[in-house]
């Protein structure tokens, strides 16, 4: 058992988002695979965990665990929106990423309801759990959310919402 003062820190939880700039809806999901390559890549050089995380055509937002005393934390962040860039345009544009650290349980709580929510709220799906590109189904699996879990959604299905982040 580690002492206080050999105790590691715990990880961080940083909500993040990814877009595109205006007209280029459907890139992401048409590249899912090749994101998730970009994805690995990151993460084999700037260690993470993703907690959750959904992907849309246009947008996809995730939460990370990272070391909370991490002297990378710019590095995997320029990094990661590089390799999207290029999955997404061959080149280095068109990609906006926001990242920003969750302060308690509570917050990392809602910030994952709100991911799951997001392919109703945006209107690509009539329920969460039929969204392909999400780790709900990975969460109703491990018994973390109920098979028929909902969430808070507001918005609904046909409307596309523009909003990305949880309030």
């Amino acid at each position: 058992m580690d002492s206080p003062k050999t105790a590691r820190p715990t990880a961080a939880q940083h909500f993040l988002t990814a877009g595109l700039d205006e007209g280029r809806s459907g890139v992401l999901t048409d590249h899912v695979a090749t994101l998730q390559l970009a994805w690995r890549a990151c993460r084999d050089r700037y260690p993470f965990t993703l907690t959750a995380g959904v992907i849309l055509p246009d947008h996809l937002h995730c939460i990370v665990a990272i070391p909370a005393d991490d002297p990378n934390r710019s590095a995997r962040w320029g990094l990661l929106r590089e390799l999207f860039q290029h999955v997404v345009n061959g080149r280095s544009s068109g990609v906006w990423l926001e990242e920003r650290p969750l302060r308690d349980r509570a917050e990392v709580e809602r910030s994952i309801d709100y991911i799951h929510a997001d392919p109703v709220r945006h209107g690509w799906a009539r329920c969460s759990r039929k969204w392909p590109y999400s780790s709900l189904h990975a969460y109703i699996e491990k018994g973390l959310r109920p098979l028929y879990w909902t969430g808070a959604v507001e918005g609904g299905y046909g409307a596309r919402g523009t909003e990305h982040g949880p309030r």
